[in-house]
């Protein structure tokens, strides 16, 4: 849970998966890192934090804030509870959280938007020095949000507990394996450079030390140094980048400042947010994103090559995001043998006399002629004679293929037969890869 960003717009889609017969429904259940409350209540802040610690001692999670239980069902946060949840202020919910445990637990929250409703997301990271002991008491009507000064909590299936031997000393062996690998890594970099050549940084003194004698880095810059740790480097095609927490100014003296951010508002990614990107031609925020999210969704005919040339990414990394994301749905299958290969094919231009086959000839025409009118009906026809088109006839009439197929879209997609449902989505694939899949 801890690779990539956890609060990203594929995972969060992803956990908000919901049934196809019950689109109010999420799938999937609370369990070691996901915990469903209703609504968000400052008062009850100390209430989450058993469950935050909990989080931290395992592999961290999340708590959403917004969705019912028996059954799991879409409510959404409004009024005071989504503008308390909206106002969180860092500072202080990091300040009353480190008043019960210890060592800092990191934290990041967002308010997540999904099918026109509102939801609170906090995400606990896992910790790195294990374990986080509560420090403070804290008394609730509830027996299940007391805190005991103490106390260890660790992450049971949809439970934040006292922990259990196994765990704890699970955690106590982790972190000297760890160390002792740190110690390791450590060696192999010093002879790496030579023993002449290395120091040590003490961060909390500023002092470096050397064969060559000793040397104290000024407080100011110490600082510094802390906030790049703050920090984290990662690798984006090849160039590394400094992902830093909050927004950064420039100021008139030079000087860079981090302002704290208090509110992050992360879109839902659905499919047919993409074919509506797609057909009308606009940009999205991390293309990637959205072929991540692909592997859950309900097919796999959707313009994924439309999302590869906005993110100037090659079929091959395509196909290495979407073997790393996890997905249980078959979606993901299909969607690998997309990239690797297999296309729409071109439907055939039927000349028999048929009323079918002189239908999708009349709508093959319209099509080229750019004087569609279709009813209800016919649409099957229409999409079908749209896919005999050649590659020549849709690139001529790009621009009319995309806004017919808008508004075919629009109104027909969402109450249309399955079989209607599914030729939509092939045309619009057909359309896709004709114009964006680059011949070798």
């Amino acid at each position: 849970m801890a690779n990539g960003n956890p609060l990203s717009a594929d995972k969060l889609t992803n956990i908000f998966r919901t049934s196809p017969k019950d689109p109010t429904r999420i799938i999937n259940r609370e369990g070691s890192t996901i915990e469903f409350k209703e609504s968000y209540s400052h008062a009850g802040m100390a209430q989450y934090f058993k469950t935050i610690a909990a989080f931290a001692n395992n592999t961290g999670g999340y708590i959403i804030f917004g969705v019912g239980d028996k059954p799991r069902r879409l409510i959404g946060l409004k009024d005071k509870n989504l503008t308390q949840f909206e106002d969180i202020k860092v500072e202080e919910f990091t300040k009353n959280l480190l008043e019960y445990f210890s060592p800092e637990i990191k934290w990041d929250h967002c308010t997540f938007e999904f099918k026109g409703m509102s939801f609170g997301v906090i995400y606990t990271f896992p910790l790195h020095k294990k374990p986080c002991i509560c420090k403070k008491a804290y008394d609730s009507q509830n027996a299940k949000y007391t805190l005991k000064e103490g106390d260890i909590y660790y992450r049971y299936g949809g439970r934040s507990e006292r922990i259990r031997y196994e765990e704890l000393n699970g955690i106590i062996e982790a972190a000297r394996k760890a160390e002792e690998q740190q110690w390791i890594d450590f060696a192999k970099r010093a002879v790496k450079i030579g023993v002449e050549n290395a120091c040590l940084l003490d961060l909390d003194t500023g002092i470096v030390s050397g064969q060559g004698g000793s040397v104290i880095i000024d407080e100011t810059l110490l600082s510094k140094i802390a906030f790049i740790k703050e920090g984290e480097f990662v690798e984006t095609k090849g160039k590394p980048t400094l992902r830093l927490i909050g927004d950064i100014e420039q100021v008139g003296t030079g000087k860079i400042v981090v302002k704290e951010t208090t509110r992050k508002v992360v879109k839902a990614i659905e499919p047919n947010d993409i074919v509506r990107a797609f057909l009308i031609g606009t940009q999205v925020e991390e293309p990637m994103e959205y072929v991540k999210a692909l592997c859950s969704a309900s097919s796999a005919n959707y313009p994924i090559y439309f999302l590869l040339d906005l993110e100037g990414n090659s079929v091959d990394e395509a196909i290495k995001t979407v073997e790393e994301t996890k997905s249980r749905a078959i979606t993901k299958e299909n969607l690998l043998n997309r990239l690797n290969g297999k296309r729409v094919p071109q439907a055939s231009a039927s000349t028999s006399g048929t009323t079918a086959s002189q239908k999708k000839s009349e709508f093959r025409s319209a099509w080229k002629k750019e004087e569609l009118n279709v009813d209800e009906a016919d649409i099957g026809y229409c999409l079908t004679a749209l896919m005999s088109l050649s590659k020549d006839d849709i690139t001529t009439h790009e621009a009319y293929i995309r806004k017919k197929l808008l508004e075919i879209y629009e109104h027909y997609y969402e109450e249309a037969k399955s079989t209607v449902a599914s030729d939509l989505r092939k045309a619009i694939c057909r359309v896709d890869e004709v114009l964006h899949i680059k011949e070798a």
